[in-house]
């Protein structure tokens, strides 16, 4: 039971993920010419969020395995 709640976790977060590193691929595409301060903010803080989503995914990853490790 618990292993499909962290599966489910990890599954939403890595969609979220996707979905971030399609906003940053697109800013990056827009910023190659002229960025401005705004621009480059948000840029700025996106990776932020990516990496933030990276490192909730690991976790979610060395959770299950914890459980699946307890249940053996």
């Amino acid at each position: 039971m618990k292993t499909s709640v962290f599966m489910t976790y990890k599954e939403v977060i890595e969609k979220r993920l996707a979905r971030k590193r399609e906003q940053l691929a697109e800013l990056e595409e827009q910023i190659e010419g002229l960025a401005t301060p705004q621009d480059k903010r948000k840029y700025i803080e996106l990776k932020a969020v990516v990496n933030e989503l990276e490192n909730c995914i690991d976790i979610a990853e060395v959770m299950l395995k914890l459980e699946t490790n307890k249940e053996e």
